[in-house]
């Protein structure tokens, strides 16, 4: 039986008069496969009654009492009950396995023991069509209206309230997802739901998620979230993208959330918000390997285990004089293949290309393309700044609409 052949059935009394029609069923959740407690009926008089189940004789195309309804003691709806028609039917629930967003069209219901259990949802085209009397036309028409179940066992509530997403798997299995995946899940569903599947997250997953989403999108999902959390993901997210994010905010908001923010991390943030936003400075990240001149190729290495917890790449390093003048660049490949006791200095190029925190981002990009390069540092009067990757440059020139099909190089 599903749920759609008792919506609106008559509910008679045990003398054969009608006193109204279903209006929901109270299902307990304590259990895997939730037992039907109760049906909720809107009476002839417009009231709504409450029915335990035990005073229900026969479920058929009429629902039968088996005492008069004024002898009945009402059920009590408690924390832990869901009402299936308001807090499941036509809800959205996550396919992992397609990485789909689906909506709830019915449910399976079963007898056992004396009870009616929930044993599933239906996502498929079947639901729909016997929720509207339409099943005997799929045939003809060619339509595959086999059932589409998900087991009621593998439906995971995000709100305990049972009044918002379901997922196909629990939590944990959303959390595999690559941060790619989960952003394109929670760009199909509303506001609420979508800063639940965040908060559902650790920082850093939630994090790379947000980076992930479309910049519209993330502007409203960190206004509709908690402050304190929404300071968090800024704290994970790659320096550069909490910027771009920062100044889309309104200014009360985006300096409320750098209030919030860890001191060190909110430093860095409001130095890259004073450079315009077309500017190298406006685009750069301010996450690099860099390393004083002096040291060997065993000391780089390392010094790089460390710093390459905090880096957004560390495929080139920049090597710093004692006074903190950039003058030099080495991949890691060149530490790896040097004699470990080498000095940096002996190995590293010194013609550094490089750009000035103030210069035009296209002409950033430009420069980029020119020279084949990974990153490319940005500098203040000989002092590096920050860099910019070569996604970065990408994002520069590709319309909005293609940013998000271009890997990231650099995924933390």
């Amino acid at each position: 039986m599903y749920l759609s052949d008792l919506i609106k059935k008559p509910v008679i009394k045990p003398s054969g008069e009608k006193i109204g029609k279903l209006k929901d069923v109270i299902v307990s959740s304590e259990t895997a496969y939730p037992i039907i407690k109760a049906i909720m009926v809107n009476t002839s008089g417009k009231t709504v009654k409450n029915i335990p189940c035990n005073y229900i004789g026969d479920i058929g195309k009429k629902i039968i009492l088996k005492i008069p309804i004024n002898d009945i003691e009402e059920y009590t709806i408690l924390n832990n009950d869901i009402k299936l028609i308001h807090n499941v039917l036509d809800r959205q629930v996550v396919d992992i396995e397609d990485k789909k967003i689906r909506r709830v069209n019915d449910l399976k219901l079963s007898a056992k023991n004396g009870h009616y259990h929930v044993i599933g949802v239906d996502i498929g085209i079947h639901g729909i069509l016997k929720r509207l009397s339409l099943t005997r036309i799929a045939k003809p028409l060619g339509i595959d209206s086999r059932e589409d179940l998900i087991s009621w066992k593998d439906i995971d509530a995000l709100n305990s309230d049972y009044s918002n997403l379901k997922l196909k798997v629990p939590k944990q299995k959303l959390k595999k997802l690559h941060p790619a995946d989960i952003a394109d899940i929670v760009d199909q569903l509303g506001l609420n739901e979508s800063i639940t599947i965040l908060n559902s997250l650790d920082d850093e997953a939630a994090a790379d998620t947000l980076e992930e989403v479309s910049p519209e999108r993330q502007v409203i999902l960190l206004e509709g979230m908690e402050s304190q959390r929404a300071a968090e993901l800024l704290d994970e997210m790659s320096p550069d993208d909490a910027a771009d994010l920062l100044a889309d905010l309104p200014d009360d908001k985006a300096e409320e959330l750098l209030d919030l923010m860890e001191p060190e991390e909110s430093e860095d943030l409001r130095k890259l918000l004073e450079y315009p936003e077309n500017t190298a400075g406006g685009v750069m990240t301010t996450e690099f390997a860099a390393v004083e001149e002096g040291l060997t190729a065993q000391q780089v290495l390392e010094s790089l285990r460390e710093m390459a917890k905090n880096v957004e790449t560390i495929y080139y390093v920049y090597v710093l004089s004692k006074n903190g003048d950039l003058v030099g660049v080495v991949s890691i490949r060149e530490i790896i293949l040097s004699d470990p006791d080498i000095n940096i200095s002996d190995f590293m190029q010194t013609d550094v290309i490089k750009v000035d925190v103030m210069e035009e981002q296209h002409e950033v990009a430009q420069k980029i393309a020119k020279y084949n390069l990974i990153a490319l540092p940005v500098v203040e009067k000989d002092k590096i700044r920050g860099i910019i990757t070569v996604d970065d440059a990408i994002d520069i020139v590709l319309p909005t609409a293609w940013k998000k099909r271009v890997p990231r190089m650099f995924g933390r």
